[in-house]
């Protein structure tokens, strides 16, 4: 992690970080790669780190002094503007949830990240939420992940109205929640294209098929979508280079999708972004690294969060309305 800060503090003049480690030799280790601490790096120690699985959100809860907690911490307390971490995804989105809140008229964070890149010469991507972080959802729920998801596609792209698409199956399949969550997405005044199917995540070369900005779903199907992805980038790369099955080259490049920015919490009162990659590759920080931090400072500074707020207030007024409550 230590080897791609460096990058990370040329590519950005005005980045100060604070880095939540063991206790060690960390600064002897930064002053061998030419980084003096007290100026624009600074170090802060936490006793433990979480390791992944399921007890992940158990041990944020229980373990003040574990990293993850003491990184909000110093975003909650306005030490640090966001929080970026390679631990455990699970653990930071509870981390995040537990130690800033959820945005008043969110009633859970969800787990954003870019799991494509778009045709040539549109390299936005396609941003999924939720990718992975809720199971049991409501309409209510895929419409807020829809406004956060939307704000956040809008930062990255700089300008314009995302394309949202809720993510379904065959329409013989029905399901209820989302035959809620349509209508309900249908009337927020956002650029809802419709429900779409997995296929609207993967770039197939020379298709012409219409492509959404934003997918939002369920964590379940989400983390089984990234799944697939995984297993259908670990065949090409079997494959060899030259075997691409119709996929866009970038899947198999270092600086690819999966690395485009790493996995972001929304709907919570703060910034925080895990580092590496969404798809469940390997995570090579020396890109990984760089392209959060500069994803969180990007949110920070064109007020993500504060934009997230405002939807979330139109979304509980729309809940008002359909209760036949005045506003």
């Amino acid at each position: 992690m230590l080897d791609s800060l460096p990058a990370a503090l040329d590519a950005d003049p005005e980045l100060v970080v604070t880095l939540v480690v063991r206790p060690g030799s960390t600064t002897d280790d930064l002053a061998g790669r030419g980084i003096v601490t007290g100026d624009r790096v600074h170090v802060v120690t936490a006793a433990r780190g979480i390791p992944a699985g399921a007890g992940a959100v158990r041990d944020v809860r229980a373990r003040r002094d574990s990293g993850v907690r003491v990184a909000a911490r110093l975003v909650r307390d306005g030490k640090a503007d966001a929080m970026v971490s390679v631990a455990p995804l699970e653990a930071i989105a509870a981390a995040a949830q537990f130690t800033f809140g959820l945005l008043p008229g969110a009633t859970r964070a969800s787990l954003a990240a870019v799991v494509d890149v778009s045709r040539p010469g549109d390299p936005a991507g396609v941003v999924l939420c939720d990718a992975g972080g809720s199971v049991d959802v409501t309409s209510d729920d895929l419409a807020q992940f829809a406004l956060a998801a939307a704000a956040y596609a809008r930062v990255r792209a700089g300008a314009g109205e995302p394309r949202v698409g809720l993510l379904a199956a065959r329409p013989a399949l029905p399901d209820t929640v989302r035959r809620a969550a349509h209508e309900l997405l249908g009337s927020l005044g956002i650029d809802y294209v419709g429900q779409v199917d997995a296929g609207s995540l993967v770039a197939m070369n020379g298709s012409d098929l219409p492509r959404p900005d934003v997918v939002v779903t369920d964590g379940f199907t989400g983390d089984v979508v990234l799944s697939c992805l995984r297993a259908v980038r670990a065949a090409a790369a079997t494959a060899g280079p030259d075997a691409s099955g119709g996929l866009d080259p970038a899947w198999r490049s270092p600086a690819g999708p999966d690395l485009q920015g790493g996995t972001i919490v929304l709907g919570v009162d703060g910034v925080a972004v895990r580092a590496g990659d969404p798809v469940g590759g390997p995570d090579d920080l020396s890109t990984g690294l760089p392209a959060a931090l500069a994803t969180a400072a990007t949110v920070f500074r064109d007020g993500l969060v504060g934009q997230i707020r405002a939807e979330l207030a139109r979304l509980v007024a729309r809940r008002r309305a359909l209760a036949g409550l005045s506003l």
